[in-house]
């Protein structure tokens, strides 16, 4: 052994005490210079944060690069750096940000997670499964790790390998929903029903879930076994009174096997449910009314089932159009209205619904409420909705019998449409003021505009068919035969032309042969009215009060009293059976006039 020398020994002490006094202050300052820029780097994060609540990639980006100049070890701003490139679905820059970021801390589960995830999207399924499988190492308490394993094991029927996983989350974390359903999933791909529904049973004895008790009763409703089937149905409900699958197996038994009273009960607590979505009820809705015995025998209840899913749903304009259509259908007018009032609450400018609405108004003769809606509408929409709606309101106040506010809302159009040379609109329009001009007896205004409609399409039968109708019957419902005037046979033969271009162009149209054939009766033609009353009758005149009269005049003048009799008594009967008191009046009058006795019967 070699022995050093005392002073030599000394002086090297003395070097080294020297040397570390030296170099002390150095060290510390870099320390320091290294805690202040890992100090700068965490600042940059805390605003990279603030710049990503506001989705702000660029500053996000800018930030967190200048995090990692200032420490190249900042595995948050990595990661950070990753979410915004997953954001923006690059996905492959994500990848290598994330695994510099696993990297520099492993210990982050997060990390790892996300990065086995990217594998996925960048299907790398063996780079994926390995990672899982070491976070499920690393975490065993992270369910999540063992479900993304299962889902990918799952799906390319590696049953052994997803079973093995299933083991092990059953070791790490006791019983549980996805191992179990792994199970059965498995048994039921590979139809082994036996196990599929041990597996269950299994399970539902330890831990009572309504997701296993509902599971039973697809399985054994499935093999007809409905006692069993209803038992854990009921099962699943007592636990969880509202588990939407539970609800719609036990409401699809009664519907199937007919119990539709029983279905309807189930139904409205399913369409209540506000958790289960409004698409996959109005799907379930529109498939159970092409059974006509819904409507038919079940209306009342049906519309109930319904407003209950609207209220469940009073955002949903799929949800509440459904329900209002059948309601109205079904004359649940009030419920129909309500939940369209109510719809209109969250999309007041929707013209789909408020076309709905006006034309359900419409179609339960709401005259009053439909003039005012169609004018509110016209300020909410444009283009094509506001004309539509102006026609409603005209429509309203005609039946209201405003018939100067009519007119002047028809006439609203008249520049609108003569800019867009809508010859059409236009026809429309002078044929709904001419006609409103004669209920107020105003025939000379009424005739002005049927002329300029006339004078844009010529053959427009709805005019010609009306304007045709008042000349000829001197402006009322009877006219004469006898005593005309040259103006008036000059008057009749006008009409006859115009009613002749409505038959010729509408053949089999009752109304216009009606007319056409008591033209052709006060023109003295009486066979000719004969044979056209004949058609107009085949063709539906038979429920016309008007039709049948004049026809029974026609055949009484023409001598034929017994078959004009018939026709006066089908009139009479008509006129009885809608409620005409002054047609009735009319027809008996007539009758006695010309020696006819009518049965009241």
């Amino acid at each position: 052994m070699m022995i050093m020398n005392k002073k030599l020994s000394n002086r090297l002490l003395l070097t080294f005490v020297l040397l570390l006094w030296w170099c002390l202050p150095s060290y510390s300052q870099h320390l320091r210079e290294k805690q202040l820029l890992a100090a700068k780097s965490d600042s940059c994060m805390v605003e990279a944060q603030m710049a990503y609540n506001k989705r702000d990639a660029k500053s996000i980006k800018e930030l967190c690069q200048k995090a990692i100049g200032y420490n190249p070890d900042n595995d948050a701003a990595y990661y950070m750096l990753a979410r915004v490139e997953l954001i923006e679905s690059n996905f492959s820059e994500a990848e290598k940000l994330l695994k510099r970021a696993v990297e520099i801390d492993s210990t982050n589960y997060y990390y790892g997670a996300t990065l086995a995830a990217v594998y996925l999207q960048n299907s790398n399924i063996t780079s994926a499964a390995t990672q899982y499988e070491s976070l499920i190492r690393r975490f065993p308490q992270k369910s999540d790790s063992y479900v993304a394993l299962i889902n990918i094991y799952l799906p390319r029927a590696q049953f052994d390998k997803a079973l093995a996983v299933a083991d092990i989350m059953d070791k790490n974390l006791g019983l549980n929903d996805a191992s179990v359903m792994t199970r059965f999933r498995i048994y039921s791909a590979q139809r082994n029903r036996e196990k599929a529904i041990q597996t269950l049973l299994n399970a539902e004895a330890i831990s009572p879930s309504p997701v296993y008790e509902s599971y039973l009763g697809d399985l054994y409703l499935e093999s007809r076994k409905d006692s069993l089937a209803m038992l854990y149905y009921d099962k699943a409900l007592a636990q969880e009174p509202n588990y939407p699958p539970a609800l719609y197996g036990k409401m699809e038994f009664f519907r199937m096997s007919g119990n539709r009273a029983l279905y309807l009960g189930n139904l409205k607590a399913f369409l209540g449910n506000s958790e289960i979505p409004a698409n996959a009820k109005v799907q379930h809705v529109k498939q159970v009314l092409r059974d006509p015995a819904y409507m038919q025998n079940y209306g009342k209840e049906m519309s109930e089932c319904l407003y209950t899913m609207a209220k469940a749903h009073p955002a949903d304009s799929s949800a509440a159009i459904t329900a209002a259509i059948f309601m109205a259908n079904s004359n649940n007018t009030q419920m129909a209205q309500d939940v369209l009032d109510q719809i209109l609450k969250y999309y007041p400018r929707d013209s789909y619904i408020r076309n709905n609405m006006a034309f359900f108004l419409y179609s339960r003769g709401n005259w009053e409420r439909l003039e005012s809606f169609a004018d509110s509408s016209m300020v909410l929409l444009e283009g094509e909705d506001i004309k539509a709606m102006r026609q409603l309101k005209g429509i309203a106040q005609y039946n209201l019998k405003k018939y100067d506010s009519a007119i002047e809302t028809y006439l609203t159009a008249e520049a609108d449409a003569k800019r867009a040379k809508d010859k059409a609109q236009l026809v429309e329009i002078y044929s709904a003021v001419g006609d409103m001009y004669h209920l107020k007896k105003d025939n000379a205004s009424a005739f002005k505009y049927y002329d300029k409609a006339l004078k844009i399409d010529g053959r427009y039968a709805p005019i010609l068919n009306n304007y045709a109708w008042y000349l000829a019957t001197g402006y009322n419902d009877e006219g004469s035969a006898a005593g005309q005037s040259a103006k008036r046979k000059k008057e009749l033969q006008k009409a006859l032309s115009m009613s002749r271009i409505t038959i010729e162009d509408h053949p089999g149209e009752s109304t216009y042969l009606d007319t056409y054939a008591w033209i052709c009766y006060l023109n003295g033609d009486l066979e000719s009215a004969r044979k056209n009353f004949q058609q107009a009758v085949a063709y539906g005149g038979n429920e016309s009060v008007v039709t049948l009269k004049h026809y029974a005049d026609v055949l009484y003048d023409l001598g034929e009293k017994d078959l004009a009799k018939i026709y006066y008594q089908r009139a009479f009967n008509l006129a009885k059976q809608n409620g005409e008191d002054e047609e009735i009046e009319k027809i008996k009058n007539k009758a006695i006039s010309r020696g006819i006795e009518l049965s009241s019967k």
